[in-house]
């Protein structure tokens, strides 16, 4: 497990250096991503890696895989079109690289997701563990008590959790999770494929996926 909010996938991040594209305002893209919840430092390295790696991919397709994979959850279908329509092309290289995965692992990963929106390569080996959200506000976290009462709430990828006296919601996949506080308590829904985990010791809630052994 990991120790403060973030996700285990972003171990393996892309590696890229941003560069002026014509046509593109890279700054403004990057405080859009911001804006939706994700890091506008990790879109420009994770845009910067797909566009070295295949300098004729379609630039906004390319800025939208690398929003996603900075965290923007809202950005997650057209991304995954994208990266679908790259793969079944073979122009797969540049969305790898700005996943920051190897190439050959792009068409398991485009399989995987089309039913898993937490899989990423690598995930066994963190035991099922795809993040960490929350933390003490102290600390720059969310919370200024640990959460309780997790529970799924029936949507893919959408959990709830209680910090006090406050009702949050928290929805995640593999780069990325949002947290929404909530006007009254929710309706537990039918459990996933993934779960939400907390102790009471904690100020995070980690998100766990049960692997096969």
């Amino acid at each position: 497990m990991i120790r403060r909010p973030g996700h285990l996938a972003d171990r393996t991040p892309p590696v890229g250096t941003p560069v002026p594209i014509e046509g593109l305002d890279l700054a403004l893209a990057g405080r859009n991503v911001e804006a939706a919840g994700g890091s506008a430092e990790r879109f420009g390295v994770s845009f910067a890696a797909g566009r070295a790696a295949g300098e004729g991919f379609d630039a906004i397709a390319l800025a939208g895989i690398a929003g996603w994979r900075a965290g923007a959850l809202g950005l997650r279908d057209d991304a995954l079109g994208s990266i679908e329509r790259a793969w079944s092309s073979g122009e797969g290289a540049a969305a790898a690289a700005a996943l920051g995965m190897d190439a050959a692992h792009l068409g398991v990963f485009v399989e995987r997701q089309r039913t898993d929106r937490y899989w990423w390569p690598g995930r066994r080996e963190a035991n099922g563990y795809v993040c960490a959200v929350g933390g003490f506000r102290g600390f720059g976290g969310a919370w200024t008590a640990p959460p309780t009462g997790g529970r799924p709430l029936g949507v893919d990828g959408a959990f709830a959790v209680r910090t006090g006296a406050r009702w949050w919601r928290i929805d995640v996949d593999a780069w990325g999770s949002r947290l929404s506080p909530l006007d009254d308590e929710p309706d537990p829904g039918a459990a996933g494929a993934a779960s939400v985990i907390t102790f009471a010791d904690s100020y995070l809630a980690w998100i766990h996926v049960a692997e096969p052994a």
